[in-house]
């Protein structure tokens, strides 16, 4: 239980930092868009629907694998608290009401899209690599 504890803080860890550095390197859009925390959270919806494919039972992906990527690397890399906060800080400045809206549909539609595509590339994956759990 420690053990698989220790696995999620050190993914967590991980997973902000590299959000930490999307924010520093990746400028908003103009309109308010956020575009780094909307890069973090579309690239975590395409990794963790590859992984997850890829953790199902036979995966090549093991539980303890599953606790390190998925929950702690992909959970720190998505912000779902940062999403919300950007959109309500962009419904808060009318000028930047429409691109809120945009930010919101987008990111819901395209995060869905890119997990449907990430589960539909690891199953190809799966089926055409090593089966070694890990």
């Amino acid at each position: 239980m420690l053990k698989d504890g220790i696995l999620v803080f050190i993914g967590g860890g991980i997973g902000a930092a590299v959000r930490e550095l999307l924010m520093l390197v990746v400028v908003n859009l103009p309109g308010g868009f956020p575009m780094p925390i909307f890069i973090a959270n579309m690239t975590a919806a395409l990794l963790i629907g590859v992984l997850a494919a890829l953790t199902i039972p036979g995966g090549v992906i093991g539980s303890r694998g599953k606790l390190l990527l998925t929950t702690g690397i992909m959970g720190g890399l998505s912000t779902f608290s940062s999403f919300i906060w950007a959109t309500d800080q962009m419904l808060a400045n009318h000028a930047e009401q429409g691109s809120a809206i945009v930010y919101l549909v987008l990111s819901i539609a395209a995060g869905f899209l890119l997990v449907e595509s990430g589960l539909w590339l690891g199953r190809r994956l799966r089926s055409e690599g090593n089966t070694t759990e890990v």
